[in-house]
This record gives structure tokens, C-alpha cells and sequence, in this order.
């Protein structure tokens, strides 16, 4: 692997360790003004204003107006509505409809995705090391689903059939939206080479679906109300989480592929499970079987970035 491809694979794996911290933090006063929607909401005003600000006074001049412009932008923004908008939204409906463990399990599917598309709409290829890393990562991924079947099935026993299969569906379209918002940031990328500019767009396009839609959404609307107000901090620990998670996610898209940035992005349940044992304590410690599987991660993580 290049050099670029490794400071990609630690940009990403930078990423994960945010993303992770802002969903143990989310937990915290979860009800509070408005609960997790608030912080979700915020965490888009926030990576608005983080990259925006950014690219202002580091950023490069904005180019000429051309056809390979407006491309970016577009693309851009149809990132963050992918992302921000349809990828949330169905992933806070499925945990309603399927549960947390059924929808969390599902979302792994978002490398698959990735994947999938970038090899068909960018002309990706899977080396050895992509392949032997995705193999390990998901490993990993198995072993802590595996070792917790109970678990699955309280969650099952406890909504009905037919909900669960809304729930799961749904949480294949969130996956699947998130997938295509990597590819979609990688042609923004490509068309804008500007990752500061594009992260500020893709995250108006979101502000301005939540300011549209609050027009004839109560939900919507409450949401704006909320953020309105004054946050908690544990809000804007998580907001603020995301925010930097998202700005270091198109980072490092540009100096790594979509397989390999989406395949590193997965190990933030790693992350998460390990903050939430032992430094927030608002889990149970994960144990052995949960130890050998973030082993097997973080080591398909250094093939991606050593090998």
C-alpha cells in the first residue's frame, strides 16, 4: 500500500473512533430536548459550519464555473441527502419497527454496499489486501453477533412479525443509502477535489430537507424547536463527534478507496463496545469472545494500512 492509502486507512480509522463516541454520548440524557434527533440535527448545523469555516480560511480559491463543477456539487449533495436524510431516518425507523440489535447487525451491510458500488459505478477492483481484511473485519463482526443470540431473540420475541420485516427492510435501505453516499462522495471528490467545500455542501443539502420538510411535519418541525433551545452537553458531545467523524470520513476518501475507507469505517462497534464498557460505563465490559473479535478487526484494519 502507497503512502496516501495509509494515511486514508488512519483518517478512517480516526473517523470510526468519533462516530463511536458520539453514539455512547447520544446515550447520555437520550430524552432530553428532543432526545437523539436533536443531536443528530445539531451534528448537521455543526458539520456545516465546522467545514464551511474551515474551508474559508484554508481552503482553496472556488473554482471557475464549469460542467465538472456543478457535477461535484451535485454529487455532494446528493451524499448528504443520502446520508443525512434517508440513511438516518430510515436507521431510527427500523430500530422502532426490527429493534437495536436486528437493525445494528443489518448495518453492517454498508461496506457490502459500498463495495458493490464503487466496483460498478467508480471501476474499483478488490486487491488480496481488501479482500483479506473485509474477511477478517467481518469475522470479527460474526463472533460478537454469535456469541449474543439470546439477545437477538428477546428482541424479536417482543414486536410483531410483520414490523420486524418493515424494520429489516428498512434497515437495508439505511445501509444501502449510506453505502451509496460514500460512492457518491468519491465522485464529488473527483468532479470538486475540495474535501472541506464538499463536506459543508452535502451538509446545507441536509439543513435545507430538515428546513423544507418542517414546513408540513410537526416531527420535523419539533426537531428545529429543539435544537433551537439550548442543547445538553452530552448533545453536543455527540454532535460534535459526528460532525468531525463526517469532515475526517471525506478526508479520507481522498487519499483511500471507497471498499477501503467503508471496510475501516465498520470497526466502530468496536470502538463503541470499548467506550461503553470502560470508559463511559453505560455497558457491560465486552468479554473474551468480544476481545477476539476486535482483535481480528483492528488486524484486517493493519493489513489494510501496512501491507
Amino acid at each position: 500500500m502507497t503512502a496516501t492509502v495509509t494515511l486514508g486507512v488512519a483518517l478512517a480509522v480516526l473517523s470510526a473512533l468519533c462516530y463511536a463516541f458520539a453514539s455512547v454520548a447520544a446515550t447520555k440524557d437520550a430524552r432530553a430536548n428532543g432526545g437523539r434527533g436533536t443531536a443528530v440535527l445539531l451534528s448537521v448545523l455543526l458539520t456545516a459550519l465546522l467545514s464551511g469555516g474551515a474551508w474559508l480560511f484554508v481552503g482553496p480559491p472556488l473554482p471557475a464555473a464549469s460542467p465538472q463543477l456543478w457535477t461535484g456539487v451535485a454529487a455532494f449533495s446528493t451524499a448528504g441527502l443520502l446520508a443525512t436524510v434517508l440513511g438516518r431516518l430510515s436507521f431510527f425507523r427500523s430500530i422502532e419497527l426490527a429493534g437495536v440489535i436486528e437493525t445494528s447487525l443489518l448495518r453492517r451491510l454498508i461496506p457490502v454496499f459500498a463495495t458493490v458500488l464503487a466496483m460498478v459505478v467508480l471501476g474499483e477492483r478488490l486487491n488480496p489486501q481488501i479482500l483479506a481484511a473485509f474477511a477478517l473485519i467481518f469475522a470479527g463482526i460474526a463472533i460478537v453477533w454469535i456469541s449474543a443470540p439470546p439477545m437477538a431473540g428477546q428482541a424479536e420475541g417482543t414486536r410483531d412479525a410483520g414490523a420486524r420485516i418493515t424494520g429489516r427492510a428498512l434497515a437495508v435501505v439505511s445501509a444501502a443509502s449510506y453505502g451509496g453516499a460514500y460512492v457518491a462522495r468519491k465522485l464529488g471528490i473527483a468532479g470538486l477535489p475540495d474535501p472541506m467545500l464538499g463536506t459543508a455542501i452535502g451538509a446545507g443539502a441536509g439543513i435545507a430537507f430538515f428546513c423544507l420538510a418542517a414546513l408540513v411535519s410537526r416531527g420535523f418541525a419539533a426537531q428545529l424547536a429543539a435544537v433551537g433551545r439550548r442543547p445538553t452537553g452530552w448533545q453536543l458531545a455527540a454532535a460534535s463527534g459526528i460532525s468531525i467523524g463526517q469532515i475526517l470520513l471525506f478526508l479520507a476518501l481522498v487519499y483511500a478507496g471507497v471498499a477501503t475507507v467503508a471496510i475501516v469505517a465498520s470497526i466502530e462497534m468496536f470502538f463503541a463496545a470499548w467506550l461503553a464498557g470502560f470508559v463511559f460505563r453505560t455497558e457491560r465490559r465486552p468479554g473474551g469472545a468480544f476481545a477476539l473479535a476486535s482483535a481480528l478487526a483492528f488486524l484486517g484494519v493493519s493489513v489494510l494500512a501496512l501491507v
